[in-house]
């Protein structure tokens, strides 16, 4: 039976789980040698990609990010924040902001699955669809 990433990340995040740092040292030790003694080593990057998203999860952290034109102000960062804060219900919120020279301008929210695209592009296609059609 293969082991998914997923799962190696669950049953990493179950093994240092309100441990000290010692004994999260040793079980990441132990990780490592299981991950050898199988030769799935290559799977490195995935299971801490999954384990950070279990991590998030677990501990109510929701990481945002936003492409933009130009770097947030800190008062849109707080804004979006809070709008955030309120639809996933939870107070710790990160955001990555991502300079784009290919948005036109506005602003496009991605956390989760979920996307919210306020760019000028996306609202200048719905207009060009509105004249056209």
């Amino acid at each position: 039976m293969k082991i998914t990433a997923t799962q190696y990340a669950r049953a990493l995040y179950q093994s240092v789980k309100d441990k000290s740092q010692q004994e999260t040292d040793e079980s990441l030790e132990n990780f490592t040698k299981v991950l050898r003694a199988s030769r799935q080593t290559s799977m490195l990057a995935k299971i801490i990609e999954k384990f950070s998203e279990i991590w998030d999860e677990e501990h109510g952290i929701v990481r945002v990010k936003t492409i933009t034109k130009k770097p947030l102000s800190a008062k849109l960062e707080e804004k979006i924040k809070k709008f955030i804060s309120r639809q996933y219900e939870t107070k710790d919120v990160t955001i990555e902001n991502e300079i784009s020279e290919n948005i036109k301008g506005g602003i496009i929210i991605k956390a989760g699955d979920e996307v919210w695209d306020g760019s000028v592009g996306r609202q200048l296609d719905e207009l060009r669809k509105v004249l056209t059609g």
